[in-house]
């Protein structure tokens, strides 16, 4: 595990912590970075998602996990967004200020097969940073052996459908109230990078359905 630290600006208005220790960098462009969250959140990253959820509507969040909850409770923001480090882990896009913007988590279900869940801060939306975000969670993901991301979306949440399938998502059942989307990420294997994102976003344990 990397032990690299994403150093925030003094300036911070959102006061996160200097570093987050053990993070993995991906630098992306002059505004933001991305860091890979691979192990359980220290409480001062949980006091930035904390700051990230409130900032995010609720309409967001209810698209994002497929019901509406109060995120302003510690133990509901945990059970949706905990992760243990095993078989999962987060990005986060950060602003210049150090903000988060956007999360996405990544969950193995097999050795070749992962989850794919993705929400953006509401005031940041249709800014691009999904696609960022998600180019580059494509590009980990290809890296570290998984063949297929798969993508749970709600039928009513039609912008994401049609970015979803703009970056090349496929859809391969539909049930309920959403739509199952998978990615082939053996086509890219050797031009992952040059692949568009999209607010993909999918299913795990609590992590229910996808906005």
């Amino acid at each position: 595990m990397s032990s690299r630290c994403y150093e925030y600006p003094a300036a911070d208005r959102c006061a996160p912590p200097s570093i987050i220790p053990e993070a993995v960098i991906i630098p992306w462009d002059h505004a933001c970075n991305i860091v890979a969250i691979t192990r359980p959140l220290t409480e001062p990253e949980w006091t930035m998602l904390r700051a990230f959820a409130h900032r995010t509507s609720r309409e967001s969040l209810r698209l994002r996990f497929g019901q509406a909850a109060d995120f302003a409770d510690d133990r509901t923001l945990e059970r949706f967004f905990g992760i243990d480090g095993n078989d999962d882990e987060m990005l986060w896009m950060l602003e210049e200020g150090g903000a988060i913007c956007g999360v996405v988590h990544l969950v193995r279900v097999s050795p070749t097969r992962a989850e794919i869940a993705l929400i953006v801060r509401s005031d940041r939306a249709r800014r691009g940073i999904g696609e960022r975000l998600l180019r580059a969670a494509l590009t980990r993901a290809s890296g570290q052996g998984v063949a297929v991301l798969d993508a749970f979306v709600l039928y009513e949440n039609i912008p994401m459908l049609r970015l979803a399938r703009k970056v090349g998502f496929e859809s391969h059942d539909a049930s309920g109230l959403s739509v199952a989307l998978e990615f082939d990420l053996r086509h890219v294997r050797c031009g992952c990078e040059n692949v568009a994102g999209a607010h993909a976003v999918a299913p795990s344990d609590a992590r229910a359905v996808a906005g």
